[in-house]
């Protein structure tokens, strides 16, 4: 019978494969879709608390609760029975659900719409592939922008894509994982800072801010080591935070040093301003550094901290 530490790993492993191989399941059966869902179906009920701040907070919880306590409860009574049967049913469901909190493939797919319309001249294709990464308008983008948007939107997606969701899941298993998924989808559908969401989705862009905390602040480490093995630019890391977001700045900071390019969000941002304008070729180089980043990232954090943390576990109960 193997132990917890292996069974954890061992299933983190066969999730990652299964994103790389497979992607992403069709949306009638999407553990992520099915939290949007959740979150379109009770937003209404909540919308009407008189304190709007708490009643975000509560939504939150609520839906976090929904979409993980059901699971949670199920693996449990099929962990418990130790049957070797329930034990494969139990290592299929949990690598199905935790293969939903983060995406290698569907990153991929994205970008690699973007580069192949701009490698065929298409600009337009271009702009569409890029609407449907990021929210800034596109239509007037060059390839420059589109080029900017693309790899912000894979430093960016690094964090709260993959790293964060695996970040939880070496301490608190599938349940942290499936909370911070959550808590991110939660962040794209209703914090916003108009006069509707604003109030409402406070709690939850609070909340999305403390878990990318960590993570975000680990990156400029792991790009860089990536840029490094790959041979590309490796500058001086510069952690600029003059994006909107409290978190965003390490990780676009920090892929604008190592490849040195200019990032730019029309009117909001510029990043590593004296950097050159970036190019298709530098959208590959970052999407490089995502996947192996990905790697050191598993091999380095995610397996180290599952194994110490179960070694401490039989050393307290021994």
């Amino acid at each position: 019978m193997i132990n917890g530490a292996e069974l954890l790993i061992l299933i983190v492993i066969l999730a990652i494969t299964l994103d790389i191989i497979i992607g992403e399941p069709p949306n009638a059966i999407h553990p992520v879709v099915i939290i949007g869902r959740t979150i379109s179906r009770f937003k209404p009920y909540f919308m009407g608390f008189h304190n709007r701040i708490l009643s975000g907070c509560l939504f939150l919880i609520w839906v976090i609760i929904l979409n993980s306590m059901p699971v949670i409860v199920v693996l449990y009574i099929l962990y418990r029975l130790g049957n070797i049967l329930f034990l494969i049913i139990f290592i299929i469901i949990y690598v199905y659900f935790l293969k939903s909190t983060f995406s290698i493939n569907s990153m991929g797919k994205h970008i690699r719409r973007i580069v192949n319309s701009i490698t065929d001249n298409d600009i337009i294709m271009a702009r569409k592939h890029t609407s449907m990464v990021v929210r800034r308008p596109t239509d007037n983008m060059d390839v420059h922008g589109i080029a900017s948007a693309s790899i912000e939107t894979i430093a960016e997606g690094f964090v709260d894509g993959y790293l964060t969701p695996l970040f939880f899941y070496s301490f608190l298993g599938l349940a942290g994982a499936l909370a911070s998924r959550v808590i991110n989808t939660m962040d794209s559908n209703i914090a916003y800072r108009d006069s509707e969401y604003y109030e409402i989705g406070r709690c939850t862009a609070i909340g999305d801010s403390i878990i990318n905390f960590f993570g975000s602040r680990m990156v400029p480490g792991i790009f860089r080591l990536s840029a490094f093995l790959m041979g590309y630019s490796t500058g001086k890391i510069r952690i600029i935070n003059t994006t909107d977001s409290l978190n965003a700045g390490y990780s676009i900071g920090s892929m604008a040093s190592v490849l040195n390019v200019r990032l730019e969000k029309t009117g909001e941002y510029i990043i590593n301003a004296q950097g050159q304008q970036p190019e298709v070729g530098d959208i590959r180089k970052a999407m490089n550094i995502y996947y192996l980043s990905a790697l050191i990232f598993l091999i380095l954090f995610v397996i180290p901290v599952i194994a110490i943390l179960f070694f401490i576990h039989l050393l307290v109960i021994l």
